[in-house]
């Protein structure tokens, strides 16, 4: 192995480590904010490197080819390769997304979320003055959700709901939505005149045979559809913020072009050198990096179903997080948040940041090296002691 994934980094400087003080005597472990704790590819810290070496940071040329170079690797991956003319740099994801939806909409209509569903999604539509509409997807007995395709056309058939965003793999409930589920959600979105907007960002995190579908592979009519994208979460290189889009719809293509020049946007030497970089030559890494991850993924589920306290997980699908289920302790949201945080020393996500629908779970990162997730589990156990 070219990588080392349990080396320890102590981010203090950063908003990983938003809950780092003392409680009962440790600190709290965070294991919210969903980028990882693992090293970053060399060949991303060496081009960043480069770019510092040449002791000027004025206004950079960018690689010509890399549009080519982003299509190639959808192609090795994902059997899709995008139109190059279809791809654009853009700002930070969620800086774009807002941007977006501020100039495709009116302050009276709705964007359509399906709940449990990242939260910053409803924080960027409402920090942009438009309503947000929660359509909750299905779940069974065993915590496996499903999309209620019948309700989801009801709610983009009404009038106000201009906008339908669609998570893809699924954050924070761990779905690779099959090739299917992916044509349908794009078939009800072209149905009613919904724009469907595509978080795609997590990807390349895929496990046991599952395969992602970009949504502009699985869709008969790529018009009304924008698919949003970074390496941030592949490279951990959130913090440089290296985004862009995909989207064959001129009208959306307009509106993009409004909102860069809005922006008085253009990729920072950084941002482009290493989403080049990374894209171009870590296929090594992508491989260690998403394996590491998976055995983290295992040894918490395994640790949360084997406790003998009211907790329970499964082992998601896709992403770098595990959905754990604390309902049966019997506790409120706000009981269970300070359970973890002031009792156990855990700084996981409280489910219903993520709606309604994720009441009494919890999202937990799995992208760290393993005696993080030995602690936690520990910490976790002991805590539980206490009460059951």
């Amino acid at each position: 192995m070219k990588y080392d994934f349990n080396e320890i980094y102590q981010r203090i400087a950063s908003e990983k480590w938003e809950y780092d003080s003392v409680i009962n005597g440790f600190p709290v472990i965070p294991m919210s904010v969903a980028d990882t704790d693992l090293v970053s590819p060399v060949e991303v810290r060496q081009a960043l490197i480069e770019v510092c070496n040449r002791r000027e940071f004025g206004y950079p040329a960018y690689h010509d080819d890399f549009k080519d170079v982003l299509a190639s690797w959808y192609d090795r991956y994902y059997d899709w390769r995008p139109d190059t003319a279809d791809i654009i740099e853009t700002p930070p994801l969620l800086m774009t997304m807002g941007a977006f939806i501020r100039g495709m909409t009116q302050c009276n209509e709705s964007v359509v979320v399906m709940t449990p569903v990242y939260h910053s999604f409803a924080r960027t539509i409402r920090e942009n003055h438009r309503a947000v509409t929660e359509c909750d997807l299905l779940r069974d007995e065993n915590n496996h959700y499903t999309i209620d395709f019948e309700k989801l056309e009801d709610t983009c058939s009404r009038p106000e709901n201009k906008i339908l965003i669609f998570c893809n793999p699924h954050n924070p409930v761990g779905r690779c939505w099959t090739e299917e589920e992916v044509r349908k959600v794009a078939a009800i979105a072209q149905k009613t005149g919904t724009i469907l907007i595509s978080d795609e960002i997590h990807a390349d995190f895929v496990y046991d045979e599952k395969c992602y579908t970009p949504v502009m592979k699985a869709a008969e009519n790529l018009n009304g559809i924008i698919v949003f994208l970074s390496g941030g979460k592949l490279f951990n290189i959130g913090g440089i913020f290296s985004s862009y889009v995909f989207t064959a719809d001129p009208v959306f293509k307009k509106q993009m072009a409004v909102v860069l020049k809005e922006l008085h946007f253009q990729p920072t030497a950084f941002a482009h050198e290493a989403a080049y970089a990374g894209y171009k030559y870590y296929h090594d890494y992508r491989e260690e990096v998403v394996n590491h991850i998976r055995k983290m993924q295992i040894k918490l589920v395994n640790g949360l179903n084997n406790m003998p306290y009211p907790v329970k997980a499964n082992l998601p699908e896709a992403t770098y997080l595990v959905w754990a289920d604390f309902n049966d302790t019997g506790w409120s949201g706000d009981r269970i948040q300070e359970f973890l945080v002031q009792d156990a020393g855990l700084g996981f996500n409280r489910g219903d940041q993520f709606g309604v629908a994720g009441t009494g779970f919890a999202r937990i990162n799995c992208g760290v090296p393993e005696s993080r997730i030995d602690e936690a589990l520990s910490r976790l156990e002991k805590a539980f002691s206490k009460y059951f």
